[in-house]
C-alpha cells in the first residue's frame, strides 16, 4: 500500500526529523603511504584473472555503446573496485570509486607511482575513444 503524502507530515514536524538534513559523512583522507598502497592494490585487482575476464567480457557486451557504457561498464569496474575502497573507508559505489580518485589525485604529483596508478584506474572509467565519424572519408 502506498501512504499518502500526508501521512509524513507527522514524521517531518516532530524532532525525529532531524536525520533529514543531517550530511553524509565526510570521505577519508589518505596519507601518502595510504594512497600509494591503495593505488597500487586498485590496479593489480584488475590484474586478477577472474577480474580481468569479467571486465573484458562486459566492455565486449556494451561493444562501444556509450549507453551500455555507463550501465554496464562502470558498475562493473566498481564492483571489482569495492573492496579496495572499503577496506580503505570509502563507500563502494560512484561515490566512493570518485572520492577515492580525489585521493589519488591529491597525491599524485608527489610519487609517480601513485599518478601511473590513477591514470590506469581512470582509464577504467572512461569510455574506448571511437574515431571520429567522418574519418576515412577523403
Amino acid at each position: 500500500t502506498f501512504c499518502h503524502p500526508d501521512c509524513l507530515l507527522p514524521l517531518v514536524s516532530n524532532r525525529t526529523s532531524a536525520w533529514l538534513y543531517m550530511a553524509a559523512p565526510a570521505p577519508p583522507q589518505l596519507t601518502q603511504a595510504q594512497a600509494r598502497e591503495a593505488a597500487l592494490k586498485a590496479t593489480s585487482i584488475f590484474e586478477e584473472p577472474a577480474n580481468s575476464a569479467k571486465i573484458q567480457q562486459v566492455y565486449a557486451e556494451a561493444a562501444g555503446d556509450i549507453g551500455k557504457f555507463f550501465m554496464m561498464c562502470i558498475p562493473a569496474v566498481i564492483g571489482v573496485l569495492s573492496p579496495v575502497l572499503q577496506e580503505n573507508g570509502f563507500s563502494p559505489d560512484q561515490g566512493g570509486a570518485m572520492a577515492f580518485a580525489q585521493e589519488l589525485e591529491k597525491h599524485s604529483a608527489g610519487d609517480p607511482d601513485i599518478l601511473a596508478a590513477k591514470n590506469k584506474l581512470k582509464a577504467r572509467f572512461m569510455p574506448m575513444a571511437a574515431p571520429p565519424a567522418d574519418e576515412g572519408c577523403d
